[in-house]
């Protein structure tokens, strides 16, 4: 047992003990939770990993400076990707924001997240491919061709994609 799972363990002891009547089957309980827990973040490494930094409900606030209004305002919008996990939960693509703070969406996102919102209605594949080097970006990301300000190719490349998805 590695030691993050020990401390795992140890938590779940905690709540447990927190909930004042603690016996084997509450422990079992919490320790199936936070292995829940534990796979949720392991999931969200490995696609960290591949397309950047996943942001949650608050942090997204924070980066943008926004009001949860103005959150889902913009993802109504398609002006910020919301990304759906298998569990219903919400993350946000930091992918389709600047690196300003505090940030914005990136000038053109909305256009290509509307080539992308019928195809792909939870997000993942949107963001793979906008971190993702396409040969017709002359090898550049979709988000890199977006900064730099060629936003009329990437929509074309991105109705290139999901077209071809959606054959």
């Amino acid at each position: 047992m590695s030691t993050v799972e020990k401390d795992f363990e140890v938590m779940a002891h905690r709540l447990v003990e927190a909930s004042g009547a603690p016996d084997e089957r509450d422990l079992a309980y919490a320790i199936a939770g936070l292995d829940g827990i534990v796979n949720g973040l392991k999931a969200r490494r490995a696609w960290s990993e591949h397309v950047g930094e996943i942001l949650t409900p608050s942090q997204a606030l924070d980066v943008a400076g926004w009001t949860r209004a103005a959150l889902s305002k913009a993802v109504k919008e398609n002006r910020v990707l919301r990304l759906t996990g298998s569990n219903g939960k919400y993350g946000y693509a930091a992918a389709g924001f600047t690196d300003a703070q505090p940030a914005k969406p990136i000038l053109g996102i909305q256009e290509v997240l509307r080539v992308w919102a019928g195809q792909d209605p939870r997000g993942w594949s949107t963001v793979a491919w906008l971190t993702t080097p396409q040969p017709e970006l002359d090898g550049r990301t979709p988000r890199q061709a977006l900064l730099d300000g060629d936003v009329p190719t990437v929509a074309r490349a991105a109705r290139a994609a999901v077209s071809r998805l959606a054959a």
